[in-house]
């Protein structure tokens, strides 16, 4: 057995207790010692000691057999202590972190990421698209449509409603749809806000599904431009000069 001189708690110098696992000494002293790394504290005496102490309770706790020889001189060896019970786990991770390659035993132990939702059927908006004509905005400065979501799975769909532009005046912020549910939402198209082209959405998303409804202005007429046929004159077409005698 390797004697082990006793100058100073190694347990209490990495803030744990005799019944950590090795994995915890080993994430315990790396945390310790990014909070006082030597090179970056080589002038300060009480950080370099803080590091020299944490050093040497990582090189006897982090040797199994060092470990035994120093756990055997403290008093849960004579008795006067039970040992804690280890759970599984912990030896689990004790072995893992004896491996050089532990970081890729515990990535590799991550389970894997659950499966997105699958509706068995798609939620339905009816509907497919709104179209407003530009006479009828000349006649009514606000037209209002209803918007109709359901939701034909057997799933609680939640999620955000937005508009795309500022002329479309509707649902913004959350829905919620029960299993088989259907929810409505009214929204206004603002004429004097409308800006060619005239096309919008209303956006639903959420985790499992992204619905869209194209909101169009339909009847514009492209500007007529009035075409004036060059000239040999020297003054701007469409102008004459008068000259006066005297």
């Amino acid at each position: 057995m390797v004697a082990v001189r006793r100058e100073q708690d190694h347990y209490a110098v990495l803030e744990l207790t005799p019944a950590a696992s090795a994995a915890e000494i080993k994430r315990r002293y790396r945390i310790l010692m990014r909070e006082v790394p030597p090179d970056a504290n080589a002038g300060d005496p009480q950080a370099t000691r803080k590091a020299a102490r944490i050093n040497l309770a990582f090189e006897t706790l982090g040797n199994a057999e060092r470990r035994r020889a120093y756990d055997a001189t403290l008093p849960a060896a004579n008795g006067r202590r039970a040992p804690a019970r280890t759970r599984r786990s912990d030896k689990i991770y004790a072995h893992w972190a004896e491996q050089e390659n532990w970081e890729d035993l515990v990535a590799a132990s991550v389970p894997p990421r659950r499966a997105p939702h699958r509706h068995a059927q798609a939620p339905a908006i009816e509907p497919a698209e709104v179209e407003v004509d530009l006479a009828e905005l000349r006649l009514n400065p606000r037209v209002r449509r209803r918007i109709r979501v359901s939701n034909p799975c057997d799933c609680t769909l939640r999620g955000d409603v937005s508009t795309s532009e500022p002329w479309v005046w509707g649902p913004i912020g959350t829905f919620e749809l029960p299993p088989g549910g259907s929810v409505e939402f009214d929204i206004e198209v603002i004429g004097r806000k409308v800006r060619f082209p005239g096309l919008s959405r209303v956006q639903f998303i959420a985790s499992s599904w992204t619905g869209s409804v194209p909101v169009k202005i339909t009847g514009f007429e492209a500007k007529r431009t009035r075409h004036i046929p060059a000239t040999g004159s020297r003054y701007a077409p469409g102008t004459s000069r008068r000259r006066w005698s005297r």
